[in-house]
């Protein structure tokens, strides 16, 4: 838009109300001319070409702020339509999942809370990959990991770490309902109690990972923290999921456990766990699309088998 410079306006005496004057300069107001593109003067005459005075001036200063608005109003709608203004986000969570952690050692209940401040407020850029390894990066002594009873190829031992696999399966159960693809996810020999059998993600560092991808066209922000006895890890975007997934587990086959008598002095420990026994599974995880309320189709998971847990009988001589 070019603007003309505004012309000396010499000093006139004022004629007479009422009288009828020539189009002289101190009769004269800056206007703009949509025609010849600037700004341009215009005289200030009354009906009848009567001078109009005071309230002629004012009137066309108003007149002028009134087209300067019009400009500016103008332009902002331009630049909206054209998007060069921000569209409007809303954060929302795609998907949230709990364990328990009462029933856990409290070494156990410490490390799973550890792992959980590493991965605590991680940004998964849209199309990247999470690797739960590559966030926490071990679970050692020199990081802050204590000892604690940890499954090893079937076998309950003390090391340094025991509990984090409890992160890692809400983690995983979390990713699950958020639609998000799973690159990468280890089941352990015997199915955990804090989560549905199938349902499980063990993690050993640098050799079992759990790795999912974000599909979404906006970054994927983790949230996980243990608050009132329970693990709670969410998946927050700041754009809206058009997809809501359901995850349900399918046994397919149960094996129900042996009974094992052990005698005083022979250095099992009466754990409830180790008494009542455990059925070993064949299970088969499914999830399921939705869109606008209606199935958009249903995907195979997983299918894993886990050990039964031998029931104990203690037998007092």
């Amino acid at each position: 838009m070019k603007i003309g410079p505004h012309p000396a306006v010499p000093d006139a005496p004022r004629p007479p109300r009422g009288e009828q004057i020539a189009d002289t300069p101190a009769c004269q107001s800056l206007k703009y001319s949509s025609r010849f593109r600037q700004y341009v003067l215009h005289p200030l005459w009354g009906p009848g070409g009567i001078w109009a005075g005071d309230a002629g001036l004012r009137s066309g200063i108003r007149s002028d702020l009134t087209a300067l608005a019009l400009i500016l109003v103008t332009a902002s709608i331009f630049c909206l339509l054209i998007g060069r203004a921000p569209a409007p986000t809303r954060a929302g969570v795609l998907a949230a999942y709990t364990t328990d952690l009462t029933q856990r050692t409290p070494h156990q209940a410490f490390n799973a809370r550890r792992a959980a401040a590493a991965i605590d407020g991680e940004v998964v850029a849209p199309g990247a990959t999470f690797s739960f390894n590559g966030v926490v990066r071990g679970w050692s002594a020199d990081r802050g990991f204590l000892r604690a009873p940890v499954s090893y190829n079937g076998t309950l031992i003390d090391d340094y770490g025991g509990g984090v696999c409890e992160t890692s399966t809400t983690l995983y159960n979390a990713a699950l309902l958020a639609g998000c693809p799973v690159l990468e996810r280890h089941a352990h020999t015997f199915s955990p109690s804090y989560a549905p059998p199938g349902r499980d993600a063990a993690v050993a560092y640098t050799t079992a990972d759990l790795k999912f991808r974000n599909p979404y066209r906006t970054p994927i922000t983790i949230h996980c923290k243990a608050t009132a006895g329970r693990l709670v890890c969410r998946l927050e975007t700041t754009g809206e999921a058009t997809r809501r997934s359901v995850v349900t587990s399918q046994v397919i086959n149960r094996q129900p456990p042996s009974t094992m008598a052990v005698e005083p002095g022979a250095g099992g420990r009466r754990s409830r766990w180790r008494l009542r026994g455990r059925d070993g599974l064949t299970v088969a995880v499914y999830r399921t699309w939705y869109e606008n309320d209606k199935m958009a189709g249903r995907e195979l998971i997983s299918q894993d088998s886990y050990l039964p847990i031998s029931r104990v009988r203690w037998e007092d001589r």
